[in-house]
């Protein structure tokens, strides 16, 4: 594998380790916590999120068009996604164990 390969896979991992945060942080943010959210808490809430959903969108975009053939490409997002569930779960895993 290319170095552009191992460095979306550890973008993907890494992507997959912050999940969880961006995801509380984001709800927290849209629907609030113990009070109902301002406008600008909403407006940062759906930021944080557009911002995570986009980079993971431009990460695999970048990594992934240099491969030459469409086959070639479903098989690494394939592997990226593996990479990246794995983390996900992982960082899930830690979370419910430490808190």
């Amino acid at each position: 594998m290319s170095r552009l390969s191992w460095l979306g896979i550890i973008l993907n991992v890494l992507l997959g380790l912050i999940f969880p945060f961006v995801l509380v942080g984001g709800i927290v943010l849209i629907y609030g916590f113990m009070s109902p959210p301002t406008g600008v808490q909403r407006i940062e809430g759906v930021a944080i999120l557009l911002v995570y959903l986009s980079s993971l969108i431009a990460i695999n975009v970048t990594v992934l068009r240099k491969l030459s053939t469409a086959k070639e490409r479903w098989y690494r997002l394939l592997i990226h996604a593996m990479w990246f569930i794995a983390a996900l779960i992982a960082s899930f895993i830690w979370l419910r164990i430490r808190g």
